[in-house]
């Protein structure tokens, strides 16, 4: 399984190997925190984008209402 020779012995596990677990768990980690704040800015976009556009809206149609009134 681990070599070509059946009388192969594997090699024994060193702490050099919980070192890579370790340091690809820091990784993987790090990657989902990128990834949250990549999400949570978006979200931040969209509701700026969302707030400016009812802004808008708003003015407008407070203008009809003046242009009503008048």
């Amino acid at each position: 399984m681990y070599g070509h020779d059946e009388n192969e012995v594997p090699r024994s596990v060193s702490p050099a190997d919980f070192g890579v677990a370790l340091a690809g768990l820091a990784h993987n980690i790090a990657s989902s925190i990128h990834s949250f704040t990549e999400d949570i800015l978006q979200i931040a976009l969209y509701h700026s984008s969302r707030q400016n556009k009812v802004s808008e809206v708003w003015g407008q149609f407070t203008q009809d209402l003046e242009k009503m009134e008048d």
